[in-house]
């Protein structure tokens, strides 16, 4: 098996203004990088989520919200729900005790692609 760290995971979105609104100004994310047509954050040491918003990129690669979720792991995930919801956050679910070891809870960026947040948990 190769030996690797996750470095960047690149969102193809038709808005680049909403997402960068949604991952920076919502969710708090330091911008790293930013261009006409890509913004990319960062999420945690050595790692990035990244938005390309180039409309022939969007129309190659992209797939509305379709295909992928994005997971952030946080200290206290009810914590970080209530401070959302406070904001106007929508939550498809509150957070709850996952049979696999995780308390989560999940939205949707303005793109529509999934947006989990979780704390780890004993599993049931």
């Amino acid at each position: 098996m190769i030996q690797t760290q996750l470095q960047e995971i690149i969102l193809y979105v038709r808005d680049l203004d909403a997402a960068r609104g949604f991952y920076s100004d919502l969710l708090g994310f330091p911008v790293v990088y930013e261009s006409d047509w890509f913004v990319s954050f960062k999420t945690a040491p050595n790692v990035h989520l990244s938005c390309n918003g180039r409309r022939e990129d969007y129309t190659l690669r992209g797939t509305g919200g379709r295909g992928t979720l994005v997971e952030f792991r946080v200290s206290d995930v009810d914590a970080v729900h209530a401070a959302l919801e406070r904001m106007g956050v929508q939550f498809e679910f509150a957070p709850e005790d996952k049979p696999w070891g995780l308390r989560a809870c999940a939205t949707r960026d303005p793109e529509g692609y999934p947006v989990w947040i979780s704390t780890p948990v004993a599993p049931a």
